[in-house]
Order: C-alpha cells, then structure tokens, then sequence
C-alpha cells in the first residue's frame, strides 16, 4: 500500500497553469465548435449571423435578424489525435552540481530519465453539444439563451512514458450559459448583450520524481557539512555508505534515499471554478446585400480552488516521507485567481446574387497580457510562480454559401488560427499549434418550420516543438524535448425548428 497525503504546494500550480490556462488560449483549448452550420464554412462570418441563432453565442446583436420563438439543438464530434514524437529527457543539471552523478543501487543513470522516445496518440475525443433559443418580444427586441462547451479537452499519457513528470492525464470541462438580449436602434443598426456565467472542472495528474525532490534538499544541507552526496556504489548494502551516517540531517530526512529517479510516485488533483464575464456586440446593414458584424468578449476572471492527492512508494523510509511532507507535500488548499484576455472579432455576409453570398471572419485575442500565474496557499507556503509567456492570436476565415434549391444549402471555408504557445512553453498537455482549416456543410430544410445542418471540418495542425527547461516550478520535473503531431477531424450536426 503507498502512502497518500492531500496537498495543495506545487499541485495546484498544475491544475491551473496546465488545465485552466489553456481553456482560455486563442488555440489551445479553446473550442470554436459551437455552431454546426457555421462550422461548413469555417466560421467565416459568424459575427455578422445570417445562418442561424447559434451565432448569438459569438455576437448577440444577430437575434434581431429572426423572428417568434427560434431555437437550435445540436452537438459537434471533435476527434483529435496527438502524438508524441523524438522524446528525450534529462534531468535538472543542478543534481550533477551537487555532485548525484550515478545510483548504482538502482541501475540507473541520474541524468536520463527512461521512457521510450515516442508515444501514440493520447488525446481523447469528445462530443460538444450546444442548445440556442430566442423569444421575440417585439419586431426590434429579442432575449435569447446559450447553453455552451467553450473550452474543454482530454489527453492521457502511458505511466511509465518519458515525459511522465510533465503530464499524464489532463481533463478539463466547462460549461457557459449565456442570457443575452439584442434591440434593433435603427433600420440599419443592431445592438446586442449577452451575461455569461462558466462552471469549469478539471482533473490532472502526473509522475513526480521524489529522489530528485529530496536531493535538491539534501545535497545544499550536506554540501554545507562538509558531507559527500555520492550514492551508494556496487556492493554496498547500506543505502547511506557513502555519506556520513548519523549526519545531522532529521529535517532533511534520509540522504541515502535521495536518489533521482528511485522514487517514482504520482501526484493528482481535481479543481473546479466559477467565472462571470460579458459580450457585446452589433450589427450595420448598410443594404440588403450586406451586413457587418462586431463583437467583443470580455475579459473575465477565474477563482480557482481545488486540493490534490500525492501518492508515493511503498518503500519509501518514514524520514523521507516526513521529509516531504515537511515540504509541504500535505493536507491543504489553494487558489489561483486568472485573468482571462478580452476577444474582438469582425466578420461580414454578402449576398453577391440570389443564390450565392460571400462570408470573411477576423478575431484578435489578446493573450499577450497573460505573463504568469500566482498561485496562493493558505499552508503559508510561499506563492507558485509558473511563467507563461503567451502570445496574442489571430483567427482568419473565408468562406462562401450557395443554395442550391428551396431545399438545399451547401457551405465551404478555408481558416488560419496561430497559437498562443511558443516552443518554450509548449507542454504535452497542450497538443496544440498552428492550425489550417479546410470545411465543408450544408443544411436541408424538412419542413417550412424544422431545419438540419452538417458541417465537416479537417484541421491540419503543424507540428509543435516542445523545448521544456529544468527551471522554476519544472526543476523537478527535468529538461523535456520532442515534436507534437497533431491533427483534428470536427464533424457537427443540428437541428432548427421555429414557432
């Protein structure tokens, strides 16, 4: 039987920096797929609506361009493969400083970590659903309500794989519902507000390497008594042969033990928040021909709490268990307050003939302004500081909409969306970067009041270099390096029906 404890030191870091963190990036996490008619044409235009009343979830402004009671039911397929390719692995360089070159006892090279230098696709797929309704007041006034997935995604690593320190699971779940209201000023002028309110879990674990953890605290204690910090070597049976036995060290525990790479055991947690935000928006239609689309999501913030669970070897001497603990791997909790970066997105519809009409998307989210997060404790342990270094991210789409007949109606669209992660800060948690969107849909009228829609999208990711450091909140957690090959099939269906 291990032994198990409940902390809230460097766990909560994880759930917020690597599960949290990327259900607000521009990429990342975050999930687009929130409209299976927008999806045929790659969401070309959504801000300027003209498809249906689930682009109130990007700019509430479009209700004012249907009429009664409308409302939209459909969920979207999103299956994404990520693999993990040219792995390797060392540990921080400061155990070698402290002179932890070998554990012969083990077998082990202190500098390698093991694990194959590749690993399958550990991305899970899942199903959005998505629920729209609206009521018309007035010809000029309309209240609606949004039931979403914006963010949300699971990968799960193999236990025993090379960048095990750095990720094994990460499940992360939210939920919006959004009233939203949208009043017509003018002819040609249409404002709109939505209230948000985002319920998100999360569920992370991951290796942790306690032989390192307690050299990095032995190896400075004993460097300072003038002790050798050499593991045992072949033939010696006692695991503190070759440090002085009986040094003062209760508050450090065993240094025999201070092994890196001897003492694998894990570390999970589950964390939940509530967050609250807002989005605006407007539409001008100059003409009958065209429309414009403005929209601009607040910046919101998430407070953070949860504990995590440490497990930890069966074997592990009672003094380097106390060790850890006395680290502050014990009971306690925790929160991060995150401060999520406002999105604008621009988008037009033009009806070029009767039969054919033309759709363009922009959206900037200002990610630059997300540098850290600070994790507070209420152990009185000190604050955990994770870099994070984002970049700000474009969306760009183009897309066009033909109908074929009173029936029928098929859609097309190309996309780009840059990733807010760099190389540096790319982890396997976050299987993400660059993407290149192709889509395809179209929609069958069943009856004058019910409607269904498909839409397919193939996005071709590039492939993300990982370049992670033995630094900060990683220097137990080793050097990690390796490609990231990623790609997404989306496929979303729904049905509109009007009273």
């Amino acid at each position: 039987m291990s032994h198990r404890s409940r902390l809230t030191l460097t766990a909560l870091t994880l759930v917020a920096a690597t599960a949290f963190a990327p259900q607000a990036q521009a990429s990342g996490f975050q999930l687009r797929e929130q409209s299976p008619l927008s999806q045929g044409n790659a969401f070309a235009g959504v801000s300027a609506g003209g498809g249906d009343i689930s682009s109130l979830y990007f700019n509430p402004a479009v209700m004012t361009q249907y009429e009664g009671i409308q409302y939209s039911f459909g969920g979207t397929y999103v299956n994404l493969s990520a693999k993990f390719e040219g792995a390797a692995a060392t540990r921080t360089p400061v155990l070698l400083g402290l002179g932890f070159q070998s554990a012969p006892i083990t077998g082990t090279n202190l500098n390698t970590i093991s694990g194959a230098s590749s690993h399958p696709n550990a991305a899970i797929s899942a199903v959005l659903p998505e629920f729209n309704i609206m009521y018309s007041v007035s010809k000029d006034l309309k209240v609606g309500l949004s039931l979403n997935v914006p963010f949300g995604l699971t990968t799960e690593y193999e236990s025993n794989w090379i960048g095990r320190y750095h990720a094994l699971k990460s499940d992360l779940k939210t939920i919006d519902i959004s009233p939203s209201i949208a009043y017509r000023v003018s002819p040609s002028i249409t404002i709109g507000a939505a209230f948000i309110v985002r319920k998100a879990d999360a569920e992370l674990s991951n290796s942790v390497d306690y032989g390192s953890a307690l050299a990095l605290k032995v190896g400075p204690a004993l460097a300072a008594a003038g002790l050798s910090t050499v593991s045992p070597g072949p033939g010696q049976n006692s695991p503190v042969a070759n440090v002085a036995m009986g040094a003062p060290n209760a508050t450090f525990g065993t240094p025999g033990f201070a092994i890196p790479g001897a003492w694998d055991g894990q570390a999970g947690l589950k964390g939940d928040g509530w967050g609250y935000g807002y989005k605006v928006g407007m539409t001008f239609q100059p003409s009958e021909q065209f429309r414009l689309g403005l929209a601009y999501n607040g910046a919101m913030s998430m407070t953070l709490k949860g504990d995590a669970s440490f497990s930890f070897p069966a074997a592990l001497p009672a003094t380097d268990l106390a060790a850890l603990n006395a680290a502050g791997l014990r009971n306690g909790k925790g929160s991060a307050e995150l401060k999520l970066p406002a999105t604008t997105s621009l988008g037009f519809d033009w009806k070029a003939t009767p039969t054919f009409s033309l759709q363009g998307e922009v959206a900037r989210t200002s990610w630059s302004v997300f540098k850290e997060l600070r994790v507070k404790f209420e152990t009185g342990a000190p604050d955990s500081i994770t870099d994070e270094s984002w970049n700000d991210t474009t969306f760009i789409s183009v897309g066009g909409t033909w109908i074929l007949n009173p029936k029928w109606t098929f859609r097309a669209g190309l996309a780009f969306d840059n990733s807010a992660v760099d190389d540096a800060h790319r982890t396997p948690r976050i299987p993400d970067n660059d993407r290149k969107w192709v889509s395809f849909g179209c929609s069958y009228q069943y009856s004058k009041k019910a409607i269904v829609d498909i839409g397919y999208s193939r996005l071709f990711i590039a492939d993300g270099k990982t370049q992670l450091t033995a630094a900060g909140d990683n220097v137990t957690r080793g050097n990690l390096s390796g490609t990231i090959k990623a790609a997404i099939n989306i496929l979303g269906a729904s049905l509109r029906y009007s009273f």
